[in-house]
């Protein structure tokens, strides 16, 4: 048996491919069957929904009094809506082991159908959405908490809290993964082969999930930059590349089963984008994942790695099936790709204005609209072989799959105190590093204590309106003290919808957190701030008075503190 490494370096000595094929080979020696896998299936998936249509007064100008008419007028009148379809019906399959390269124009429906697809699309009111979607044949509607924990989706967005390094980022996210701590039913399944094969791989899994993300930040690059902190367009930290470097790493704990990632080359040059797409390419094919992956005008060198492509254009699918048959198929349609023209940019502008170029002379009707192509692409041979995949039985190795590894797979890796007792840290640690907001705060707290105290210094506390006016103003300046915080606070909210959408954490852990690393801080401007005003203006000399005094002020600083989150 060869040696268990102890370090990333050891696990990546041979490359990324060698790491992944001797990772897979000593598991499934273990497990006595191959890796788990997922075949997600969808059949007549269409999402639409109710939009407003904007009224013809918007020519006026945007005075006060025009814009109180328009609002009034809002509530007197019901909205005029019309339906916007989103995705049209479309049937599919994404299958283990391969990796599909999802193409579209801007607004064509990418986004949305790897969101739906990884159970992370908003739904709201005015949404449709028919049809159906099937893990390994489990109906996305009775295991809709569990299909954050086998499926990832990579935002094209990077959202991160700037004062936290890249690897502070990447321990948190592989904490909320289990961390070092590895589920038994891991460990259950790692005994069906020989002794010896059962140990090493158990000794193997536990030395990969110790250094798992020291491995990421390998693979992803990032290493050198592990200390900075990620930083934003107001803090400076890292760069936009190794930024969205960060995004992707984020995503890669938990042994996600399949991975969705949304323009991941925004802010990556192209030997950056075709490193990680050929590392994604060797786990789908050593450890059986599925990859499915949309970007924007790839190289052809990229292109070359994907075993297939999905066209998607205002919501028709033109397209789906093997990459390397795509040429030829749209060549049955009329269409020939110039010699010195990238087959991607070839198929992003078929179905829009600029696909007169490639119309082949002796074609003499051609699809225009998307809804043609995707009319003539479900008569196809492609679509007909596909859809007979999907109307079929599924494999046995992937029925077992489903009922061993996704019925029994919890929502949440970590119990409840421990994701909350994780977030406080957290959250503290983020708090604290924002200097210039604690020690501005504690200076105006001091300074207006001292102001308002001086200004009303032994009050007559025969006046009534001096004495509420006094303790108002103190009320309204703790309250008023939280505003400066709406930023940092909007901006943790995205953090916030990705992380909580991937299952990281519970809403309820997350809300308790924010809440206990504001009490602290509230306590100490409330004491300082509250004892200056009440012994200068020479308040009532009783303690029950002066603590009751500090109480009120202090549940006010925290209620309006909790109203940003």
């Amino acid at each position: 048996m060869p040696p268990i490494p102890q370090s990333a370096q050891a696990f990546l000595s041979d490359g990324s491919d060698a790491f992944h094929s001797s990772l897979a080979f000593q598991l499934e020696a273990a497990m006595g069957k191959a890796m788990p896998q997922l075949e997600i299936r969808f059949q007549n998936l269409a999402i639409s929904a109710e939009v407003a249509v904007a009224t013809k007064d918007g020519n006026e100008l945007p005075t006060l009094y025009n814009h109180a008419k328009k609002s009034f007028m809002g509530l007197c009148r019901s909205k005029r809506t019309i339906r916007k379809d989103i995705l049209h019906p479309m049937s599919g399959v994404f299958k283990p082991c391969t990796t599909t390269l999802v193409l579209g124009q801007p607004s064509s429906g990418k986004s949305s159908l790897m969101k739906m697809l990884t159970g992370r699309f908003p739904v709201h009111k005015n949404v449709t959405i028919e049809g159906s979607v099937s893990y390994n044949g489990a109906l996305s509607q009775d295991i809709k908490q569990q299909i954050p924990q086998f499926t990832s989706y990579i935002d094209q967005r990077d959202f991160h809290y700037p004062s936290l390094t890249v690897k502070e980022t990447l321990e948190f996210a592989h904490a909320c993964a289990g961390g070092a701590a590895i589920p038994q039913r891991v460990l259950d399944s790692l005994q069906y082969g020989s002794p010896e094969e059962n140990a090493q791989a158990k000794s193997l899994i536990q030395s990969l999930y110790q250094v798992y993300p020291d491995i990421i930040t390998h693979q992803m690059g990032i290493k050198i930059c592990e200390d900075t902190i990620v930083g934003n367009a107001m803090l400076r930290g890292v760069s936009g590349g190794e930024r969205k470097r960060v995004t992707i790493g984020e995503m890669e704990f938990g042994m996600k089963m399949a991975s969705f990632m949304d323009e991941i080359s925004t802010g990556l040059d192209s030997a950056a984008t075709y490193d990680i797409i050929k590392s994604q390419k060797s786990m789908a094919e050593s450890l059986k994942k599925t990859i499915v992956i949309a970007l924007l005008q790839p190289s052809p060198e990229v292109f070359n790695l994907f075993d297939e492509v999905l066209l998607l254009n205002e919501g028709h699918v033109m397209y789906h099936g093997p990459g390397a048959l795509a040429l030829e198929y749209f060549e049955s349609l009329g269409f020939k790709c110039p010699p010195k023209r990238d087959v991607a940019d070839f198929l992003l502008d078929l179905g829009t204005p600029q696909q007169a170029q490639y119309v082949s002379g002796l074609a003499t009707s051609v699809p225009r609209m998307p809804s043609e192509y995707a009319e003539i692409f479900r008569r196809s041979a492609i679509y007909i072989n596909m859809m007979s995949h999907v109307e079929g039985p599924h494999h046995p190795l992937i029925v077992a799959s489903a009922e061993k590894h996704i019925s029994e797979m919890p929502a949440y890796h970590l119990d409840y105190f421990t994701s909350t007792k994780m977030l406080i840290a957290r959250q503290t640690k983020v708090f604290l590093r924002n200097t210039a907001f604690v020690k501005s705060r504690m200076f105006m707290v001091l300074l207006m204590g001292l102001l308002y105290g001086s200004t009303f210094f032994k009050v007559d506390p025969e006046n009534p309106v001096v004495i509420l006016g006094v303790v108002f103003t103190s009320v309204l300046f703790l309250a008023m003290g939280q505003v400066p915080m709406m930023p940092a606070v909007l901006e943790a909210r995205n953090i916030y919808y990705k992380q909580r959408s991937a299952n990281f954490f519970r809403t309820s852990s997350f809300i308790l957190a924010q809440s206990f690393t504001q009490v602290p801080f509230a306590l100490g401007e409330t004491i300082v701030f509250g004892s200056l005003m009440y012994w200068m203006n020479a308040f009532t000399a009783s303690a029950g008075a002066f603590f009751i005094y500090l109480l009120i002020l202090y549940l006010t600083d925290l209620s309006f503190a909790s109203w940003f989150f």
